[in-house]
């Protein structure tokens, strides 16, 4: 089984391993055997366990979920910037979220028994920095990618503050 975080780029607070971005920032919707839902429903299960409320489901930031997602698996990029250079606001923006708010970002990617969402929504609970995100209340939406090749399996979840 291998888990892994991926590192902070300078853009993000590398101490707690995740992404804020403040941006004043539409696209396609989760790929084909894509278990985004089931990272989400989970997620908004841990959230109601922390006194949150649930996200709701975004389709621009589930595009930019997914793009990330897909990168992680196909290309090998690590951490919130992707093969392209792109950062998590980049790929926002691309997918045409608008926000006067910020955004925050978790990435996983697991093998063997780790390559299934709830081994990514447990890895990230116990990541101070993720958890962090996920129990954060005043994010209120969000969209989730979590895609497979059979050996590996990559996560990404991109939450929303309007």
């Amino acid at each position: 089984m291998t888990r892994k975080i991926f590192g902070s780029p300078p853009t993000c607070v590398a101490a707690a391993m995740l992404c804020v971005a403040t941006l004043a920032v539409g696209s396609p919707a989760q790929a084909s055997g894509d278990e985004g839902d089931a990272v989400l429903d989970l997620i908004n299960a841990t959230r109601a366990a922390n006194g949150c409320g649930p996200l709701a489901l975004n389709p621009q930031l589930t595009a930019a979920a997914a793009r990330h997602a897909l990168d992680v698996l196909h290309n090998g990029a690590e951490g919130h910037v992707g093969t392209d250079g792109s950062s998590i606001s980049q790929r926002v923006r691309d997918a045409g979220y608008a926000t006067n708010g910020s955004v925050g970002e978790v990435v996983f990617w697991g093998t063997g028994a780790a390559r299934n969402p709830a081994a990514a929504v447990q890895w990230w609970m116990n990541s101070p920095g993720h958890r962090a995100i996920i129990t954060d209340c005043g994010f209120t939406e969000a969209g989730f990618s979590a895609v497979s090749n059979g050996r590996k399996m990559s996560a990404a979840g991109d939450f929303g503050k309007r």
